[in-house]
């Protein structure tokens, strides 16, 4: 197992103290508006903040500042649960990302170094209707169907799934609330995440916190389409950093809250182990 090891080299401004680098890979688009949809109760009644059925899982939420309402609500998106509306996870993206302001973020993202800005901090640089467009296509793009269903190694790999209690973060299935796009309300769906954050242990840990999520928690990664990451990208990279180069290795590099699923998962036997694979390449 490997992980990336990060070096600035010549940075065009002085570093300021206790800076702290957390790498990221881009994680799907699809579903979204489907997440966003999910009532904050029903995300809420899964915490178990203190750990009181003994299970040494104990979710949590993490709750964010929205800059469009002005106050502090669900986190939703991200790795960390960081940002709670595609909105603002949307616009961040363009002004962080691209370095293109708009009507969320009108300044850029280096407004407060002398050679990071243009000198005119409210110029939108792409219209409210594009980034509309671009929120309603994340929350309308559609989940890929699962697939292979029927085989008995795929059967035997969901069977695994719940034995191994991986269900117990990746939550299977979930019910959406009321939404504005009549097509996303009130739908049974099946993301296998709890949205919530976990203790994932020091190996994965990135000693950044972000709100309420210390440097040791991530939120449950949505595993729909998982198995369609080598088709559509080319490359089976996972993790918050890209440092598993497959699902086994994803799976082995999980600590902390899912440390016993992670050795049950090592002590299956060969012909078990690529049960559960097939299971979660048919997701």
């Amino acid at each position: 197992l490997q992980k990336p090891v990060i070096t600035l080299v010549n940075p065009y401004t002085s570093l300021p103290a206790g800076l702290m680098l957390s790498p990221r890979i881009a994680t799907p688009v699809f579903g979204l508006g489907l997440l966003e949809a999910i009532p904050e109760q029903n995300i809420l009644a899964r915490q178990d903040i203190n750990d009181t059925d003994g299970d040494g899982i104990s979710g949590k939420a993490n709750y964010v500042w929205d800059p469009v309402e002005r106050r502090t609500i669900l986190g939703r998106f991200g790795w960390k649960a960081n940002t709670g509306t595609l909105l603002v996870q949307c616009t961040a993206a363009y002004v962080e990302d691209m370095g293109i302001t708009n009507y969320v973020f009108s300044r850029e993202t280096g407004h407060d170094q002398s050679n990071g800005q243009d000198g005119r901090d409210d110029d939108p640089e792409i219209q409210r209707p594009v980034v509309d467009q671009v929120v309603l296509y994340c929350q309308t793009l559609a989940v890929p169907g699962a697939r292979n269903i029927n085989s008995k190694s795929v059967k035997e790999g969901a069977r695994l799934f719940e034995s191994l209690e991986c269900s117990k973060c990746h939550t299977p299935k979930q019910q959406t609330g009321p939404s504005p796009i009549s097509a996303l309300a009130f739908q049974t769906i099946y993301p296998y995440t709890d949205m919530l954050l976990h203790d994932m242990g020091e190996d994965l840990a990135d000693g950044r916190p972000d709100f309420l999520a210390s440097g040791r928690e991530w939120k449950t990664r949505p595993l729909w389409g998982i198995g369609l990451t080598g088709l559509v990208n080319g490359h089976t990279t996972f993790l918050h950093d890209g440092r598993a180069k497959n699902l086994t290795e994803a799976i082995l590099w999980h600590g902390g809250e899912a440390e016993k699923a992670k050795e049950k998962f090592k002590q299956l036997s060969e012909t078990k182990r690529k049960a559960l694979l097939d299971f979660l390449n048919s997701l």
